[in-house]
């Protein structure tokens, strides 16, 4: 099963020098990220609101999986989803 955030959470994420996640923050302090399982991009809605995002579904401490976005337009991360 998996859980919807609506609205999208922001979090604090630590980028290693590929730009790939390696912590997010959460109240326990910072969660390393074990393993990258997907990861995707949207660019939609040009002729209205351009989205663009950047998508990543990852495993936090081998124990959680999130889905988290970055908003590409201002850099800004976001967790939208959380699988059990």
């Amino acid at each position: 099963m998996t859980e919807l955030l609506s609205p999208a959470r922001p979090i604090r994420v630590r980028l290693d020098p590929d730009g790939v996640p390696t912590h997010l923050e959460s109240a326990a302090g910072w969660q390393p990220v074990s393993r990258v399982l997907n990861r995707w991009r949207i660019d939609c809605d040009w002729w209205r609101m351009p989205v663009s995002r950047e998508y990543w579904r990852l495993l936090i401490d081998d124990a959680l999986a999130l889905e988290c976005y970055c908003n590409r337009a201002n850099a800004e991360w976001y967790v939208e989803r959380v699988y059990d």
